[in-house]
């Protein structure tokens, strides 16, 4: 025997099974209950190709023809090799066969374009026995796998409600060790560690690159919260067509030079890219107003690839002629464009040297001309600067064609007139934003910069909140600091807050109300106007900054930034100056004592707006540039 099985999960594997057999209470994967070893699965896949490869052969494909196709399948020794061939060109993969009459043929193993329907089987097995792969290693029982066209692309390994969904990874990264997830389980995409109350997924990876840091928990749509039931799972994940859908439409092939791998898209990514697609589809080139809405997702939560999947996918979509990515700094093209051509799933194919027709950046604003012209679907990057410069050509004319337009970094790309004059020039096109913080309020002197107005509403939303709390990003520590002291607060500050508040109350009242507040309390008395260009509060803030700054700062280790901003919608640059003069201050008061000093710059955009605070601003830029 292979070892003991737990009886426990053996009556779990039964219930899962028969569930995925009817999901929503329509025939979803026919389970295959005399599939249990590797021939049989050969044996299964074969019959399958042969099922969707009618008009191709007249009869059944011998052993030796046969044999040819076991042998690509074979050869695809990572999942990155796997993802490409299941890819194919266009969606379409198939394998060459010298039929045993001469003639060559491909036979079409998987077809994108088919997902959910036409030709597609769906099956589930489960209890596959392996043989050992590496002489001394033990034989393996697989728990489930879902076939697609007869090819293992979801291996589910099951655990009772007494472990851990960790465990379960643990056996896989074990099978990975072993080479089990060789032979016709090298097209494994997505492994699933289940137990009853707990799930977690990841792409299939190497043994160096397995990392239980990049299996997620599946989110619901609405509330983003962990989905921990099983039967919740396999409704939102693993019902067709979302499970084929996610093995393949939201598989991200990662080309990277000597890191080659595959990621599988998280839920907040593949939301969003759903919501996008829907609005692109639904989008009418001749009447509309070009704003199909924008993604709200945190700095650090995998933007690039969300961002390219949705330019990928539309790109191919029936009623989009070509996208457009761009990008707010010329110094970013070259990066975006290097990461999507990494992501390309056809660009590792050889064309002879000819320029990737997928993903194409733009060397100069001819170049990026040139491309807008050009006819065949495909994804320009470029910058919002470049096109800025392209518009103001005398002769340009925008090609009638239908674009989208996929803006990253949203909040900065929007600087008002220039953009409002892109989106007049390419009438009819479709924008859509991502940004990590989207801008709520007007910027001070220029028009249509709030996020919602230059691209239309919030479509989904992965805030640093969400982020957290998955652990997709590093959490905060807050420290609350007042430069109110104390008794300053009480005698002086709190008493004059309370008579403007409550004109009624006596000193009796107000004394009163003082005594009975708590530190946290007294702070949120504070108008936030009270600090304000307050130079006594600035000075404190300082003197605060070089004391703690040894300590804070991990003995010099690390930089650090500060942020100014001023109520009521006015200008934060005279603050900052004032932060600048007196850090400044300080510097030359403890250079003359002998004292460590600071390296200290500061930042802001100069003003052209012929505002009342351009000239004490422009003057300070210069003061600080010198």
């Amino acid at each position: 025997r292979y070892y003991t099985l737990n009886k426990k999960e053996l009556e779990f594997e039964d219930k899962v099974i028969n569930y995925l057999t009817k999901i929503g209470g329509t025939k979803q994967w026919e389970y295959r209950p005399d599939i249990k070893n590797t021939e049989a699965l050969w044996n299964n896949f074969k019959r399958i190709l042969e099922q969707n490869n009618r008009g191709r052969l007249d009869k059944e494909l011998s052993t030796a023809e046969f044999n040819q196709v076991k042998r690509v399948i074979n050869q695809l020794d990572t999942p990155y090799k796997a993802g490409q061939f299941l890819y194919g060109v266009n969606g379409v993969s198939q394998v060459e066969v010298d039929l045993d009459n001469g003639e060559h043929v491909f036979l079409t193993v998987f077809d994108q374009a088919q997902v959910g329907g036409g030709n597609t089987v769906y099956q589930v097995v489960n209890q596959i026995e392996r043989k050992n792969a590496i002489p001394g290693k033990p034989n393996r029982r697989f728990d489930v796998t879902l076939l697609i066209n007869g090819l293992p692309i979801i291996q589910i390994e099951l655990k009772s409600a007494m472990h851990p969904a960790n465990d379960a990874l643990n056996q896989m990264e074990q099978y990975i060790a072993e080479r089990q997830y060789s032979g016709i389980f090298s097209t494994l995409q997505i492994l699933i560690a289940m137990t009853p109350n707990e799930i977690k997924y990841m792409a299939n990876t190497t043994r160096e690159k397995f990392n239980k840091a990049f299996a997620f928990k599946w989110q619901d749509e609405e509330s983003t919260k962990p989905i921990n039931n099983w039967m919740e799972f396999a409704d939102k994940v693993l019902s067709i067509p979302m499970a084929h859908d996610l093995s393949t439409r939201y598989m991200v092939l990662d080309g990277t030079k000597n890191k080659e791998s595959i990621k599988v898209m998280r839920p907040y990514q593949v939301y969003a890219t759903k919501r996008v697609l829907e609005k692109v589809a639904q989008y009418d080139f001749k009447y509309d107003d070009g704003r199909l809405g924008y993604v709200w997702h945190t700095t650090g939560s995998g933007k690039t690839i969300t961002s390219f999947k949705t330019a990928w996918l539309a790109s191919r979509m029936p009623n989009v002629d070509k996208v457009i990515f761009v990008v707010d700094r010329i110094a970013l093209t070259k990066q975006t464009e290097d990461n999507y051509k990494a992501y390309d799933p056809e660009g590792s194919i050889d064309d002879g040297g000819k320029e990737n027709n997928n993903v194409s950046g733009t060397l100069n604003t001819d170049a990026l001309e040139r491309k807008l012209n050009k006819s065949g679907y495909g994804i320009i990057v470029t910058s919002v600067q470049k096109l800025n410069t392209l518009i103001k050509r005398k002769n340009f004319v925008a090609p009638k064609k239908k674009f989208v337009f996929i803006v990253d970094e949203a909040h900065r790309s929007t600087g008002g007139e220039s953009f409002e004059e892109l989106q007049k020039v390419f009438k009819g096109a479709a924008w859509v934003g991502y940004t990590g913080t989207p801008m709520f309020d007007e910027v001070v002197g220029k028009k249509g910069t709030k996020t919602h107005e230059v691209f239309g509403k919030l479509l989904h939303a992965y805030t640093i909140r969400e982020a957290i709390a998955d652990k997709n990003v590093l959490g905060f520590k807050v420290d609350f600091e007042t430069t109110i002291a104390e008794d300053q607060m009480k005698q002086e500050y709190l008493p004059k807050f309370y008579k403007v508040q409550y004109p009624d109350w006596n000193e009796q009242d107000i004394e009163r109300k003082i005594a009975n507040l708590t530190d946290n309390d007294m702070d949120d008395m504070i108008e936030p106007s009270f600090y304000d260009n307050n130079p006594n509060h600035v000075r404190l803030v300082v003197e605060d900054i070089f004391k703690n700054w040894r300590n804070r700062s991990n003995d010099g280790a690390y930089n650090a930034m500060l942020t100014t901003h001023v109520g009521g919608n006015r200008p934060s640059t005279p603050m900052a100056l004032m932060y600048f003069e007196e850090f400044e201050r300080v510097n030359q008061e403890r250079a003359e004592q002998g004292l460590p000093t600071l390296k200290v710059g500061v930042t802001f955009s100069m003003s052209t707006n012929n505002s009342d605070n351009q000239l004490t601003t422009n003057d300070g830029l210069l003061r600080a540039m010198n």
